[in-house]
């Protein structure tokens, strides 16, 4: 946890007979992940086995079969387990049963469903010439004479007669035109041709039939037939499919195993006799690697252990605990850790479903959510899914504890200026289970003294993660480039965020902020006194007012000024040694850098912005609502019922919203305003030759 699995660069070096059974023991351990090999003078790299074309044949074959019966091997859940020698053994019977009984199935349904495609056309074209009232074979078929049959966008009647007075025309007027059908001398057919469309002409093939109401029919029967016949065929496939579902899947598992090892020269070097494979391996894992290659190869097939370059990079593999690692998710989705970074999904795992939880915090939401993901992890089964449900349960939980902290279920229930029962449906219950409390929730985030606490603490909050995203950053420069780069880079921007803080604190000081928050809640009091932040306000010290400059220097002074105004000095020291070699006088200019960072302390401020957001949606929704519908609505019952469903609705949007903005918000929090201090990513994640067995035993 923290940092990526240790890893050692191994090579393997054996006969290139052994080659096949080193590439099948490979795959059996799973942990090997190898690199591409670069040509050299004797060395080449190797061509897939002989049988890696028939291999992927099937395997294509067998996929699109398992995709039209919707078996997803992810999600398949496996009842028993086969032999590799039970499935190589039966493999061509089995695909040719497939091919004979599924295959051809499935290419029979889909010739149904274009015959039935082509005769719906048909049918469509037919459909609206039967509205002119005339025979088929009237349409059509003469010699001597043009028709047309079509769509027009306007009446061409007089254009025609400009041509000839010799026609007929026959219109039927229609959405947005006509139908018509048009009939004049061969003679005159393209100037009649032209004059139609003009009037936006398309036209419509006739088909060859005598008559369009029996066509019609034996349309509509043979679709009805098709429909049956794929009906049939499809029950046949479900029951194909309830029969050899486990037994696809594992066939299916068997030949991407061998794709895989029929594919493993083309990541090897070969020479006339011997081969080389290079790749990392988990260093704890390095002698079992070792014990097993040799073993099977009776020695012939050396692993050595090679120190590896500065400039490699190997592959990065998290470990994380079960829980943790669903928020792996957010880490690759921003960069791949490099191998000597920092992880910092630990830390997300902690402050992102406590960020959304003190924005959302709310209980009914929080159940909604929790309930929702609960759900929905029965019907998505991949891992993704399931890992990305996880957090929402997780941050779901949060928000129902934050929600009885903040006392709101799907609102406040407790607003000033307003009695419970005014502004909330179940406000006198709410009420009632805060009794312990006098009735009061247990923190108050709409109250102004509490909206004040909570933005003193989201702002505290944003300050040490800042420093916190500072020093992960040194100790990162520190391990890659030594201290004095570590100084110069992350060091100095940690002492100018700490001095920008303290100046914060000062201000707060000078404000009486802690006296006025300690004195609104005194076990707040009790912790400023308690790590010397100075609750009492001083003697002498007004309430509220900072001293005027007047006043002089010394009156507004305080400790917190004084540890800062060294910091920032230290902090500009630093940073003109770090920036001037590199940008010269240009370097002073961008010292202004720092106020960057004094935004990012505020962009904290969204912890409590995006929650009163939610907070007054919701108040609004449960006091506007009943009384609009009750004034607007005579009737109580049918003002209830219509008011039940616009809130219920409204309280919808409001969840969307509340799961949208906090889980962004909280996203953006990590990104931005603490993965910049310390993260650069760019790592490759460790992808073993091989893969876990869900089907097949292990050998």
């Amino acid at each position: 946890m923290f940092k990526p699995v240790k890893m050692a660069k191994v090579t393997l070096v054996g006969p290139k007979d052994y080659l096949e059974q080193v590439s099948a023991t490979l795959h059996r351990l799973n942990l090997m992940h190898i690199e591409d090999p670069v040509e050299e003078e004797y060395f080449k790299i190797g061509e897939p086995s002989k049988k890696a074309s028939i291999v992927s044949r099937s395997l294509v074959q067998l996929r699109s079969l398992l995709s039209y019966l919707k078996l997803e091997p992810e999600t398949f859940e496996a009842k028993r387990k086969f032999r590799a020698e039970e499935i190589a053994a039966q493999l061509d019977e089995k695909l040719e049963e497939y091919r004979e009984q599924i295959e051809a199935k499935i290419e029979e349904i889909r010739n149904l469903t274009e015959k039935n495609r082509m005769l719906e056309e048909e049918a469509k074209t037919i459909e609206p010439l039967k509205e002119l009232g005339i025979p088929p074979k009237l349409l059509r078929g003469y010699k001597a004479i043009a028709s047309f049959v079509g769509y027009l966008k306007a009446d061409p009647t007089e254009r025609l007669k400009e041509i000839t007075d010799q026609f007929e025309i026959f219109l039927k007027e229609i959405k947005g035109g006509y139908l018509a059908a048009a009939f004049v001398k061969a003679e005159f057919a393209d100037d009649f041709l032209i004059a139609l469309q003009e009037h936006g002409f398309s036209e419509i093939s006739v088909p060859d039939i005598e008559d369009f109401d029996a066509r019609i029919a034996e349309i509509n029967s043979e679709i009805e037939n098709n429909n049956a016949k794929i009906k049939t065929l499809e029950t046949e496939l479900e029951e194909v499919k309830a029969k050899e579902a486990e037994v696809m899947m594992a066939i299916e598992e068997y030949l991407s195993m061998e794709m895989d090892r029929s594919e493993l020269p083309l990541k090897t070097l070969v020479s006339k006799y011997a081969f080389v494979l290079t790749g990392y391996v988990p260093e704890k894992r390095v002698e079992e690697l070792k014990t097993v290659i040799e073993s099977r190869t009776n020695g012939r097939v050396a692993v050595d252990v090679i120190e590896d370059e500065e400039e490699s990079q190997p592959p990065t593999l998290l470990q994380n605990p079960a829980g943790i690692r669903n928020f792996e998710l957010f880490t690759n989705l921003f960069s791949i850790p490099k191998y000597k970074e920092f992880d910092p999904t630990p830390i997300m795992a902690i402050f992102f479903p406590i960020f959304f939880g003190m924005m959302l915090g709310d209980i009914g939401y929080g159940l909604l959510i929790t309930v929702l993901s609960l759900y929905l992890k029965r019907v998505f089964k991949t891992e993704g899914w399931q890992g990305l449900l996880n957090i929402a349960l997780y941050s779901g939980i949060v928000s129902i504890f934050f929600g009885f902290i903040y006392g709101e279920f799907f609102g406040p229930y407790t607003v000033p200026g307003y009695k419970p029962p005014e502004i909330h449906w179940v406000g006198p219950i709410m009420h009632g289970l805060y009794a312990f409390n006098h009735g009061h929730p247990i923190f108050d985030r709409v109250e102004e003294m509490g909206v004040k606490v909570l933005l003193f603490t989201v702002l505290v909050v944003g300050m040490f993660k800042i420093l916190w995203g500072f020093a992960i950053g040194f100790r990162n420069v520190y391990v890659e480039h030594g201290m004095k780069a570590a100084i110069l880079e992350k060091g100095s921007w940690f002492i100018g965020v700490l001095g920008m803080a303290l100046l914060i604190l000062g201000f707060a000081y000078n404000v009486n902020v802690f006296y006025h928050l300690g004195e609104e809640y005194p076990a707040l009091g009790g912790f400023f006194n308690a790590v010397g932040l100075g609750a009492e306000v001083p003697e002498g010290v007004p309430p509220l007012p900072l001293p005027g400059i007047a006043e002089g220097w010394e009156a507004g002074v305080n400790n917190f000024y004084k540890l800062a105004v060294p910091l920032i000095v230290i902090w500009f020291i630093l940073f003109l040694m770090e920036e001037i070699p590199k940008m010269g006088a240009m370097g002073v200019v961008m010292a202004v850098e720092i106020l960057t960072w004094f935004g990012q302390i505020l962009s904290y401020a969204r912890l409590l912005a995006i929650g009163l957001s939610s907070v007054y949606i919701a108040f609004v929704v449960n006091y506007v609502v009943p009384k609009l519908m009750h004034t607007f609505i005579p009737i109580p019952i049918v003002a209830g019922v219509v008011a039940a469903v616009l809130m219920v609705l409204a309280h919808g949007v409001n969840l969307l919203l509340g799961i949208l903005d906090p889980g962004l918000q909280s996203l953006r929090l990590h990104y931005v305003e603490f993965f910049t201090k310390f993260f650069e990513g760019g790592g490759r994640i460790f992808t073993p030759f091989g893969r876990k067995r869900k089907f097949i035993e292990e050998e």
